[in-house]
């Protein structure tokens, strides 16, 4: 837990792909596949390329924390922006935040950067479309001022083949009129040209700034290129329920120190016939102790603090577990061990805390405490509590484990006693 924040990158997340590349303005763009690549090459996330039926289980289960999809009609969207009709790109991101509430906002912030980083590179290619328009429109009015120019010297040739005639009609002299009705004709025709060459430039200066719609949307969406939809499969309204699965079975675990601490489960009044008689005269007690500790903890979360849960049987009955198991394994360890049985029990608790994915999720912690995940009672407990709570996921693993812990631990208690009895007789206290 030293530097759990320096480990953001070993987060798993998966990312689907559905979109299709598009053509604008003779060019092909495929900005889904650009984002894919580039989420994959960053060190951001670890960023997985996903089916969309993988990915849904993965979250589901927790193997990935955030899935971000990328519809079919990215890329082809994009190219809508400058029309009378943009359609504003779409971004779906799927948490689950039940899983983990800490990582459900490191996850979120990652979204909001993706939806930057993708509204920055839309906005750029359409400003270059926006550039290449105008220096269409430029290159038309160009044009537009050399059809000027020709007809400004046209007007000037008819001018002149204009006087040419009149000075040849004082006077008829053939050769005169002749060269005055060419320069006319000639004057004509650079006007004709003239016309037309302006009135093709300023057609085409046209059409490249009609491509351009100026209407409201256009704007809105040139402002926002990139819209996003979230869903949590799992919604955790606050800190306290996303925490709830780590602090109750803290509160379980520190509740069977104390019991522990303060009974005796070897010491009996009669002579025990049997060990599994002696434990169960004991278990007996301790079971009536769980029970009470389980009902008082579940009335409090529900009344007290108000905890929405998915299942209110299944939160019981995992508290209930909780309480069996944790006290199992805290007299295990006493009666097996004696005094260093004692100081272990911290031991286990401290690595507990550490270790067993109730904080921070195991990619975040150090490898050491990934190693030791698996083998902690706690890591079962809170997958158990966290389905009651929040995620509603399957548990008959969990369940299996934890079960078969709590038969274990009593079943080595079961066998000291009985080792104690064979090595010297039992005297009546």
């Amino acid at each position: 837990m030293w530097n759990t924040y320096g480990h953001t990158d070993d987060i798993p997340v998966a990312i689907v792909d559905h979109d299709r590349p598009a053509t604008t303005h003779g060019k092909t763009i495929a900005i889904g596949r650009q984002l894919t690549h580039n989420l994959i090459r960053s060190d951001s996330l670890d960023f997985h390329h996903l089916s969309a039926t993988t990915a849904e289980r993965q979250l589901k289960s927790g193997k990935v924390y955030l899935v971000v999809t990328v519809p079919r009609d990215f890329s082809q969207d994009a190219t809508t922006l400058l029309t009378t009709h943009p359609q504003q790109m779409q971004l779906h991101y799927t948490q689950n935040s039940g899983q983990n509430f800490i990582v459900s906002k490191i996850t979120s912030g990652m979204a909001t950067s993706i939806t930057t980083k993708v509204s920055r590179e839309v906005t750029q290619l359409n400003v270059q479309a926006l550039l290449t328009a105008v220096h269409g429109a430029s290159a038309g009015m160009a044009a537009a001022a050399k059809g000027t120019t020709a007809l400004s010297a046209g007007s000037q040739q008819l001018g002149l083949g204009t006087q040419r005639l009149l000075t040849a009609t004082t006077p008829i002299h053939n050769q005169a009129l002749t060269m005055g009705l060419t320069a006319s004709q000639q004057g004509i025709q650079r006007l004709q040209q003239g016309s037309v060459t302006m009135g093709q430039a300023l057609t085409n200066g046209h059409q490249q700034l009609a491509t351009i719609a100026d209407t409201t949307a256009t704007a809105m969406a040139l402002a926002q290129p990139v819209a996003v939809q979230s869903h949590d499969i799992a919604k955790v309204p606050n800190n306290g329920t996303g925490m709830a699965p780590f602090a109750i079975a803290i509160g379980l675990y520190v509740g069977g120190i104390a019991l522990g601490t303060m009974y005796d489960g070897a010491i009996f009044y009669r002579k025990p016939r049997l060990a599994l008689t002696w434990w169960g005269s004991k278990a007996s007690v301790v079971g009536v102790v769980a029970l009470i500790q389980s009902g008082l903890l579940f009335f409090t979360l529900r009344q007290a603090n108000g905890l929405t849960v998915r299942s209110e049987s299944a939160l019981f009955w995992a508290i209930l577990l909780g309480s069996v198991l944790f006290l199992s394994l805290i007299f295990c360890l006493r009666l097996l061990l004696g005094g260093f049985g004692t100081w272990l029990i911290s031991i286990v608790l401290v690595l507990q805390l550490a270790s067993s994915g109730g904080l921070y999720p195991t990619p975040l912690v150090s490898s050491f405490a990934q190693r030791l995940n698996p083998w902690l009672p706690m890591t079962y407990l809170i997958d158990l509590l966290r389905s009651a709570i929040s995620t509603n996921t399957g548990t008959n693993t969990a369940w299996g484990i934890l079960l078969t812990m709590i038969v274990g631990f009593n079943l080595l208690i079961v066998l000291k006693f009985h080792l104690l009895m064979k090595q010297e007789p039992l005297a009546e206290s």
